[in-house]
């Protein structure tokens, strides 16, 4: 029996056959949702092989070229569930003996199951199994960054950075410390230093509003 698992634009399917004397003898194709992995439909079509195979009393070789999925089923602190129904299974059916096969190397058996496995990504029976966490933490993150947006957008602070950074984002921008003194304006100039009362007044020398911009454009003293 051989199992594979594929995904193709964003389409993931899983399949496995039975093979007997180079010819098929069974067939089964899963459709998964477009956010399950490669990585599940492996699991789910070496899961499904070996319910299949647990109804038999003939010695059963189950042949995968996954192996994370192998790997993922022979330890004993997988955290997948499809894997611990796997393993609930094989303690359960002596018959059955899993191993690994390397993909696109001639075999007959392989290259079947990797046929069906790309069919099922557009033909197969829609069958649903639970989003990876990966995908729960993509979504989170998506929510997050939009209530972050909407909240840069319509905050009341900040408004000199948001002008030039109008885009929230995860990755630290990389300024220097004087660039984010200027671009904030949280450093030695009237207009911030009088909201601590250390001068009196927010002008500069020469008379205007002493701010970074005035400073950078305007100035008489800098020019």
């Amino acid at each position: 029996m051989y199992t594979v698992g594929s995904k193709i634009e964003e389409k993931t399917g899983s399949a496995f056959c039975v093979m007997e004397e180079d010819t098929t003898k069974y067939e089964w194709v899963a459709q998964l949702s477009p956010f399950n992995t490669i990585f599940q439909a492996e699991l789910l079509a070496i899961q499904e092989t070996c319910l299949w195979a647990s109804k038999s009393n003939q010695q059963i070789k189950v042949w995968s070229d996954s192996e994370s999925s192998l790997h993922s089923i022979a330890s004993i602190d997988t955290k997948s569930s499809i894997a611990q129904q796997t393993q609930e299974i094989l303690l359960k059916s002596t018959n059955i003996k899993l191993g690994w096969i390397r993909a696109h190397v001639g075999y007959s058996g392989n290259e079947a199951a990797d046929i069906l496995a790309k069919k099922a990504t557009q033909e197969g029976i829609p069958t649903y199994i639970p989003a990876p966490r990966n995908h729960i933490k993509s979504l989170l993150q998506k929510e997050s960054i939009i209530r972050w947006q909407k909240e840069w957008d319509n905050g009341e602070t900040g408004r000199s950075v948001h002008n030039v950074l109008p885009k929230v984002k995860t990755t630290p921008t990389p300024w220097q410390r004087q660039e984010i003194m200027f671009l904030t304006g949280l450093g030695p100039f009237p207009t911030y230093i009088k909201r601590f009362n250390i001068r009196s007044s927010d002008s500069c020398g020469c008379g205007n509003l002493g701010n970074t911009l005035h400073y950078a454009t305007s100035c008489l003293f800098t020019t």
